[in-house]
């Protein structure tokens, strides 16, 4: 199985997982109320059954609507979806380096934090930069393509730690943007 069906079931998994605990929080305020008055016990069963059939409905969204899933709509914005998914699980099988959460491959920057999935050809980056707002502020990697699309990570426990200016470095220097333009004659 390559990487791209991996990522697949990871999410699908992880959105059921938080189904299947948003119906137990549910099934407990049936059985012991919540919070402690009357209806408390209702209206616990009504907020999280709902949340649990909104986290179970997307999985089964996906399963009809396979392109609609996040893992395909990212790679369908770099041509056709099985081309694409082919080019990055041969790539992932192959020589990754790896700055969690960031995979760098032959020509592919994937970022991969578990819960979410975003995928950058190098020939498409434009600029890599670290923004600061302020000196406490947490650094934020930006990266933009030649579509226009403004990829951005913080450091956080959600997006995981990572170090900004090594990512960044080697961003640059696997999409060459370092180098000196090379004008035409």
């Amino acid at each position: 199985m390559g990487y791209t069906r991996r990522k697949i079931r990871r999410i699908n998994f992880s959105f059921f997982l938080a189904g299947f605990i948003f119906a137990g929080w549910a099934l407990f305020c049936v059985w012991h109320g919540w919070p402690r008055f009357r209806a408390g016990s209702t209206v616990g069963f009504c907020v999280f059954g709902a949340a649990a059939l909104f986290f179970t409905a997307f999985p089964a969204i996906w399963a009809r609507y396979p392109e609609k899933h996040p893992v395909n709509h990212e790679l369908l914005r770099y041509g056709k979806l099985p081309q694409i998914a082919e080019r990055l699980d041969r790539e992932m099988q192959g020589q990754v380096d790896v700055l969690r959460p960031f995979r760098f491959t032959a020509t592919l920057l994937v970022y991969d934090s578990g819960q979410e999935f975003q995928m950058i050809p190098y020939d498409q980056i434009v600029s890599a930069e670290v923004e600061k707002a302020a000196d406490d502020d947490v650094p934020v990697l930006v990266v933009q393509t030649r579509g226009g699309r403004r990829y951005q990570w913080y450091r956080s426990w959600m997006q995981r730690r990572f170090d900004a200016e090594k990512v960044l470095a080697r961003i640059r220097t696997a999409a060459h943007l370092d180098e000196a333009p090379v004008k035409p004659q």
